[in-house]
């Protein structure tokens, strides 16, 4: 029974390993995940930022066509001035002229400060645009790295499972079965009880309990959590036993 504990605790060690290189093969396809989500991001608004340029350029070749137009205007209106046959139709063509002038003079002014959103923009965006190659050059080289490192981890998967299988060949069918189902309720099914204290709950274990663990002809459970036990000392090579300060045979602490 000693030796099948002892293949129970290995094959208990290799479970913990394979189960904690799994998390890490997995958290690496979500951290690239989170990578390429940011980049998604960012030309995402690349694009945005490119729609409202070309609308900016657009609204701007716009009002410099209305500013030619102005200036047919107010040169229409000076061709009034001097066609002008009284005060009153002078008058009239002066105002125009005025009318026209402030017209234009908005709209350049207009202008001017299209000209300045159209420069920040292409601005922004080349900076945006410079943003986006650095963040895939990066993914790719994080890329690479990943799969490199993925392949590392699959690689000490695959060799702790054949190890595993190999530990499981040599447990007694009924007695893997229950270190499965504990393991998959508890994580930790196999510990040791060390002075009468289960060492997976803390509590102490019955007297009687305890003189049987001693003796190692079975496998046991906790009563508390549930969990495979056995006797510390039992695991110890012979000489070890031997040459410790005997507290290990003796009775448990009485329950409090």
């Amino acid at each position: 029974m000693r030796d099948q504990l002892k293949q129970l605790e290995e094959l208990q060690t290799h479970d913990a390993k394979i189960q904690e290189l799994e998390q890490s093969l997995k958290a690496i396809p979500a951290k690239l995940a989170a990578t390429e989500l940011d980049l998604a991001r960012v030309e995402a608004l690349l694009v945005a930022e490119g729609a409202s340029l070309k609308e900016t350029e657009r609204y701007y070749a716009e009002q410099k066509g209305l500013v030619t137009d102005d200036e047919v205007q107010v040169a229409g209106a000076k061709h009034k001035l001097t066609q002008a046959k009284n005060s009153k139709e002078y008058m009239a063509a002066q105002r125009e002229i005025e009318q026209r002038r402030e017209s234009l003079a908005g709209r350049e002014g207009e202008i001017a400060k299209l000209v300045e959103a159209v420069d920040a923009k292409k601005k922004l965006l080349g900076d945006r645009s410079s943003d986006v190659q650095t963040l895939k050059d990066s993914i790719q080289k994080d890329s690479e790295v990943a799969r490199t490192r993925m392949n590392e981890l699959e690689g000490k998967i695959a060799a702790l499972r054949s190890e595993r299988d190999a530990l499981a060949a040599g447990i007694k069918p009924e007695v893997l079965k229950r270190y499965g189902t504990i393991r998959m309720r508890r994580g930790l099914a196999v510990v040791s009880v060390r002075n009468g204290t289960c060492q997976g709950c803390n509590m102490n274990i019955p007297p009687q309990l305890y003189n049987v663990l001693q003796r190692g002809v079975s496998i046991e459970i906790c009563p508390s959590c549930s969990r495979i036990i056995y006797w510390e000392d039992i695991m110890k090579d012979p000489t070890e036993s031997g040459s410790g300060s005997g507290s290990g045979s003796g009775e448990p602490p009485a329950a409090g």
